[in-house]
């Protein structure tokens, strides 16, 4: 049984025959009926009009073979005139006697015959009655003819009916077969779509297109919320054993060298900011969250940030392989309006990309400069580079190369973050010589003091 089909419901083609084509029937034996009458009325006109002539010639005729007596001639004159096939028959009386008889009485449009009558006078005045003409005219093939017509035009009209009614049929029937297939696809379960049909109608197909093109954002939104719940899970779950990390650094504090206990802390606070934000950004927040996430947007500084993460990374290499970071900065210290742990985030997936492309005695190098309108933090290195089809597509689509497990994500990260800050990376690499991605940024240029106070209230929140 089809989509469509059910005890209580009927098909198109059902419905279409039961009402449509009786309705069509109906209609169309009106109208030939209203087209047959006004034929026959305007017949029936011109007839009677041609009818009216000839009994008036006849009159004339007749007239004078009655004024002097020629009662033979009168009688040869009205039978000549009854091979008419109009006339049915003549009746002519004198003063004396009946010259010509007629015995047909029922006149009347049931009948078809019509009559005409008029007396007969020898002068003009009417002062001296000589006799009466009568002329019965036979109009029944009118009425046979208008029933012909009739019959005729309701026929054509039937058969008009029947091939209208197996067209749409056809039409119908295809209607019906592609709403059969757009219910297939509305039933097939999210996880398995129906196949899409080869649609004939563009506007099912375009209905098609766009119910399959749902269902995919559909089962995407679907994937992503699942996918949010577990990020979410995730980084609720982190933050237990960073908090266990942060409490052990500060009971060893007197055991660690300095520097590396820095590196670890900031690599630790690094941690709980992103489980932080992947929970804040999809959990409501109230009061101090939301002024804590307005001072954290405040400008910030890009040379301290800087020195922050080449510190850090330097030393974790030095423990670590032989890689050399090192940073060559600006003296002019520089402001963006940008939240630090997003800055500090793009900063260190850039550096870690630089670092697992370089050999174990690699370089990679921190540049910052600045102009009066934005600044420009570039990190190069001596790594394996990138070919340059590979490196337009990894910036147009994201992507990784050179890293077998790599999915990209970190840089499309990156470049998202820096893009909504009003910023844009920039990427140059060449084969066997290196990488350069270039970070722009738009520099805060007229910052009055209450700001920079804020700004510096930021600094202590994220130095806490």
């Amino acid at each position: 049984m089809t989509p469509f089909m059910n005890p209580r419901t009927r098909s198109i083609n059902r419905y279409f025959l039961r009402l449509l084509v009786p309705i069509v029937l109906l209609v169309s034996t009106l109208i030939s009926a209203l087209f047959a009458w006004n034929d026959y009325q305007t017949n029936k006109a011109s007839r009677l009009d041609s009818q009216k002539l000839t009994f008036e010639t006849f009159a004339a005729v007749i007239r004078q073979p009655l004024i002097q007596g020629s009662l033979i001639e009168a009688r040869i004159r009205a039978e000549e005139l009854t091979r008419n096939s109009q006339i049915s028959c003549i009746e002519i009386k004198s003063a004396s006697e009946t010259i010509q008889s007629c015995n047909k009485s029922k006149v009347g449009s049931s009948t078809g015959l019509n009559r005409m009558d008029v007396d007969l006078y020898f002068s003009e005045d009417r002062a001296n009655q000589m006799g009466h003409l009568s002329i019965i005219f036979d109009n029944s093939d009118l009425v046979e003819n208008t029933w012909k017509n009739l019959g005729k035009n309701v026929v054509g009209f039937v058969f008009l009916s029947l091939a209208l009614f197996f067209v749409l049929s056809i039409g119908f029937a295809r209607i019906r077969k592609e709403l059969n297939e757009l219910m297939k696809i509305l039933e097939s379960p999210g996880d398995n779509p129906q196949k899409m049909p080869a649609f004939k109608i563009s506007e099912f197909l375009s209905l098609g297109n766009s119910l399959s093109h749902q269902f995919e954002v559909s089962k995407a939104a679907a994937e992503a919320k699942a996918a949010l719940d577990v990020a979410k899970q995730v980084a609720h779950d982190i933050r237990s054993p960073v908090v266990g990390l942060q409490m052990a650094l500060h009971a060893a504090q007197n055991q660690l060298d300095p520097q590396l206990k820095s590196a670890l802390n900031n690599s630790a606070q690094r941690i709980s900011d992103i489980a932080d934000d992947v929970i804040s950004h999809h959990t409501p927040v109230y009061g101090s969250s939301e002024v804590r996430s307005r001072i954290q947007k405040l400008p910030m500084s890009v040379s301290l940030a800087l020195n922050e993460m080449i510190s850090e990374k330097a030393l974790l290499c030095k423990y670590t392989s032989n890689v050399s970071v090192s940073g060559n900065l600006a003296d002019e210290d520089t402001l963006v309006e940008m939240r630090i742990s997003d800055f500090k985030r793009v900063i260190s997936n850039l550096i870690d990309n630089s670092l697992q492309a370089v050999s174990e005695d690699g370089q990679v190098e921190v540049n910052y400069v600045r102009n009066e309108t934005e600044c420009t933090i570039s990190i190069i290195d001596n790594g394996m580079g990138i070919p340059e089809a590979i490196l337009k597509s990894i910036m147009d689509k994201g992507g990784s190369y050179g890293k077998p497990d790599g999915k990209g994500l970190g840089f499309q990260w990156a470049k998202k973050k820096i893009e909504q800050n009003h910023g844009r990376i920039l990427m140059t690499s060449q084969e066997g010589v290196g990488t350069e991605v270039r970070v722009v940024l738009p520099i805060v240029t007229d910052l009055t003091r209450k700001h920079a106070s804020e700004v510096r209230l930021s600094l202590a929140i994220r130095e806490a």
